[in-house]
């Protein structure tokens, strides 16, 4: 059997990597963005992983042009220019490359491609050759010696493949690009044919020669048309997507030694990649991972209902705690440590259902409970146990809102001492993923079991109670060791980043708060929502029957492509915006095209209400739980990276309150009966009170102290006038540009928010700041500071790192900029909303008659008992208003609005 050469493509590596991170690019402790060096290199460390190769070569193409270029100047002319950040890491990479033995084989005036190509061509006979590339184009060389390995998306490609997608054989491929054209390389082809017509011609006529040998037999008659308009671009195409095998290369060796991975670890710690290196240390070792972690195999099988398990064989890492007897030596053992580690196991989010619990102090242990068919431990004796073997010890948890919703089913109550790596993780690093799996991989450079491993995904998913407690305690097991190991890391950064404060008096605490507003939930109305639906339905007909009159034709309302073909083509309406499928037909374009048309007036309304139909009116009733009768929406604290909260399951944040519609879902978020009404209180422009707080602008507090509409005082400042004399249309502008800039926006925003030149709105926001010169000083300062700190803070200590905002990309600096001048008052705003959620928690911690139930941006809704309402309301407000520290209290009021009514439409 043939040894297997890989080739890769370099530079579809190097530029999968850079964009894979564009949105939140990797930096080192520089500043320099490592993005493509880290995802290029992880991508290798991977195929070694996984195919383990003794043979490997590498082509990156070359900055001249090519021949191709000669043949026309159009080729790819298409693409945008390499980002700066990306051309100054094709370098480094490619001395990586070196350092480990794998040197770059180009040519000058030929792509990677064709170098690639060449290789392949040349040694098919001695090696089974792989191309580890994601470019369709390599596709022409697909053979029974030659196959295409896709990184991304970790899929193979052989001749069956090719077949199976493309409905044609490889060789036939160069001729299909010709047809069909490549716009990612501004390849023309055959204007007017696209791929399935392409796979018709060649399955008719077998490549592009015969087709033009045998046009008049072409059928039908526009088919024949372009073929014959465009044949001069087909044939120029066909030179274009032909791959040259024969590029004048000297004879290669291809050997590769995994150790030789060892020589490129100093040139990685210059860029602080320290979890590639680990990798690195992992792989040299010829070890998975190492003798000390956890080790998993999933090896379980479906067959559409039947399941199969196998055992794994038992492991000396983790101890399986199948009775009573295991259970007396864990207590003994949980009782020489200070600090456990704890991962919970059950039924997708059925929090009465504990399957099973995984510990780590020294060891991996698992406790079975729910397993079905399996010998498990008796829950109700072993939990009071387990509890108090825990009261004095630091529990330590990854989503301990999720841990603390389980356990207080079975009456767990003592969370006196706690650690959420979770919660730690998105402190220290609040941009990046917090899944358990992402922070291990970031902190050790290794992987772990996923859940899906285990019970699958999709239509064959299976419940946890259905794994047996052998693989479980693989799973959990390997989970509890490394939550364990991330917190002893976690704890020494949360000291070190100055987080401690608001980590244990604020992120900590609140954990039980949102938990506690879950259990609750909120009662709706089934009644008044089916009311709107049916309103909804007879609408959206109407609306419907307009739409096709306007258009002349019936046609797929919510089908972009079938949109774009009636607005476009048959209407004749000049497009404004095209993408690579076509002409867009988004709620932007519609917006510019309703100002003209009607009919894009009648398409932004159906979308309105078909959206909110499907997301709320017709999803809550879904998603109402059958033992409460009330809905338990998810309060996310670690998503924002503001310190904002958000919510799913439902999102009541974007139910919409300005839209009538918006207005009607409210009404069916309830009180649960007439004994009980529901209470909203909304801090009144709190962001605005900090921003005037922080920049200490004299004009904005003296407006705030004397309870002023800050709007229209702004209007008289701006516009040199009386109070009364402020129109409603100057207080608008004033709204907007006093929110606007605290957002960052700039004047293009601006003019497009205001519906007035871009001109105009320079001048606006030079006027602005004119008149509030400290605001514009603040603004300036904070961007300053974090162009050299490299962070921004709120008032608490709250960090958003900003690496990107000394990016050689404008683009992407202007966009931290912007960030750089909200975070800190969006971010103080939302501590703010937290230490009084947290105190007035504590306020009514035995009043079940007085229930926080929401939180939604600035605003806190209860379901209260009537006759503890007046008692209630006077505690929410004070609690509210007083949430600042008393440095800042000083500087600043907060002022809480608050309504009541049956329902939150009437309370808000």
């Amino acid at each position: 059997m043939k040894e297997k050469l890989y080739i890769i493509d370099g530079t579809a590596l190097i530029y999968r990597a850079f964009f894979a991170f564009i949105r939140n690019p990797l930096y080192d402790n520089k500043g320099q963005n490592v993005s493509a060096i880290f995802g290029t290199i992880n991508s290798l460390l991977k195929l070694i992983e996984q195919f383990n190769p003794s043979n490997i070569a590498i082509s990156f193409d070359r900055r001249e042009k090519t021949f191709r270029h000669q043949i026309t100047d159009t080729y790819k002319a298409n693409r945008p220019p390499t980002p700066d950040e990306l051309r100054q890491q094709v370098e480094p990479i490619k001395e990586f490359f070196q350092k480990i033995g794998l040197n770059d084989i180009s040519k000058a005036g030929f792509e990677a491609d064709d170098v690639i190509a060449t290789l392949a061509d040349n040694y098919q006979n001695k090696y089974e050759v792989v191309i580890v590339s994601g470019d369709k184009d390599f596709t022409q060389l697909v053979n029974e010696q030659i196959s295409l390995f896709d990184p991304k998306s970790n899929k193979a490609t052989d001749v069956q493949k090719v077949k199976e997608k493309y409905g044609i054989l490889p060789t036939q491929f160069i001729d299909y690009l010709a047809i069909c054209g490549d716009s990612a390389d501004n390849i023309p082809g055959v204007k007017g044919i696209g791929p399935k017509g392409a796979t018709k011609l060649l399955g008719q006529f077998g490549n592009l020669d015969e087709i033009y040998e045998n046009i008049e037999k072409i059928v039908p008659e526009k088919l024949k048309e372009k073929l014959i308009e465009h044949k001069k671009n087909a044939y120029l195409s066909q030179k274009l997507v032909t791959i040259i095998r024969d590029v004048p290369l000297q004879v290669c060796d291809f050997k590769f030694e995994k150790n030789s991975l060892k020589n490129g670890i100093e040139f990685l710690r210059n860029f602080n990649l320290r979890s590639i290196i680990t990798k690195i240390e992992k792989i040299t070792a010829q070890t998975s991972i190492s003798k000390d972690i956890l080790e998993y195999k999933n090896e379980f099988n479906f067959e559409e209902n039947i399941f199969d398990f196998t055992k794994t064989e038992e492991k000396n890492d983790v101890i399986l705690v199948d009775s009573d007897a295991k259970f007396t030596n864990l207590l003994t053992e949980i009782n020489q440590h200070k600090s456990i580690s704890v991962d919970v196991q059950i039924n997708d989010l059925q929090y009465d259902k504990l399957i099973g619990i995984a510990l780590f102090c020294d060891k991996s242990y698992y406790l079975p409970f729910s397993h079905q068919m399996a010998q498990n431990l008796e829950l109700q004796n072993i939990l009071p146990k387990l509890e108090m073997a825990l009261s004095r010890k630091l529990i330590i948890g990854h989503n301990f809102k999720l841990i603390y919703l389980v356990l207080r089913e079975y009456g767990w109550e003592n969370f006196d001492n706690i650690f959420d790596t979770m919660v730690a993780h998105y402190l220290i690093n609040p941009n990046a993923s917090h899944a358990l799996s992402s922070c291990v991989t970031e902190e050790f450079g290794v992987g772990i079991a996923q859940l899906s491993d285990l019970i699958g995904s999709g239509k064959k998913q299976v419940d946890f109670d259905l794994v047996p407690p052998e693989q479980a305690a693989t799973y959990g097991g390997e989970r509890a060791f490394y939550i364990f190991k991330i917190y002893q890391k976690y704890v020494k950064k949360i000291a070190k980043n100055n987080l401690k404060p608001l980590f244990e008096n604020i992120e900590i605490p609140l954990i039980f708060t949102l938990a506690k507003m879950e259990h609750s939930g909120v009662f709706i109305d089934r009644k008044i929502l089916a009311e709107i639906s049916k309103n909804n339905q007879k609408r959206i007909g109407v609306l419907t029957k307009e739409i096709y009159e306007l258009a002349g034709i019936q046609f797929n309302l919510n089908s972009p492509k079938q949109l774009a073909k009636v607005l476009f083509e048959d209407l004749n309406i000049s497009p404004i915006k095209k993408t690579k499928t076509g002409y867009s037909t988004n709620y932007e374009v519609l917006e510019i095209l309703a100002k003209d048309h009607d009919i894009a007036k009648l398409l932004i309304e159906y979308r309105q209400i078909s959206k909110l139909e499907s997301t709320y009116v017709s999803a809550l009733p879904n998603l109402i739980n059958a033992k409460t009768n009330r809905i338990h929406s998810s309060f996310n604290q670690t998503v924002t990276s503001t310190g904002r909260l958000s919510s799913s399951n439902p999102n009541l944040q974007n139910i919409p309150i300005r839209t009538s519609m918006g207005r009607e879902i409210r009404k069916s978020f309830c009180a649960k009966n007439e004994e009980y009404v529901i209470l909203a209180a909304d801090y009144s422009q709190i962001e605005l009170r900090i921003l005037a707080m922080l920049s200490g602008d004299e004009k904005m507090l003296n407006a705030f102290q004397n309870n002023h509409d800050i709007h229209r005082e702004t209007a008289t400042i701006i516009y040199n006038i009386a109070k009364d004399e402020v129109s409603s249309e100057q207080r608008r502008y004033a709204k907007i540009i006093n929110f606007g800039l605290m957002y960052g926006m700039g004047s293009f925003r601006i003019s497009k928010e205001l519906n007035i030149s871009r001109k105009e709105a320079k001048e606006f926001i030079s006027n602005y700041f004119e008149k509030f010169p400290t605001i514009k000083k603040y603004l300036n300062d904070g961007i300053e500071k974090a162009q050299k700190e490299g962070y921004v803070s709120t008032v608490f200590g709250r960090k958003l790192f900003l690496p990107e905002i000394n990016s050689s990309n404008k683009m992407v600096a202007k966009g931290a900029e912007r960030v750089a001048t909200n975070m800190p008052i969006q971010g103080s705003a939302a501590d703010i909303i937290k230490i009084a959620m947290i105190n007035l928690t504590e306020k009514f911690k035995n009043n079940d008659e007085i229930k926080m139930i929401i939180q939604v941006h600035d605003e806190l809704v209860f379901e209260i008992k009537k006759d503890k309402l007046e008692f209630a309301e006077k505690i929410i407000i004070d609690e509210m208003e007083q949430a600042l520290p008393v440095e800042f209290a000083n500087i600043i009021h907060l002022k809480v609005d608050v309504g009541v009514g049956k329902n939150w439409f009437e309370a808000h």
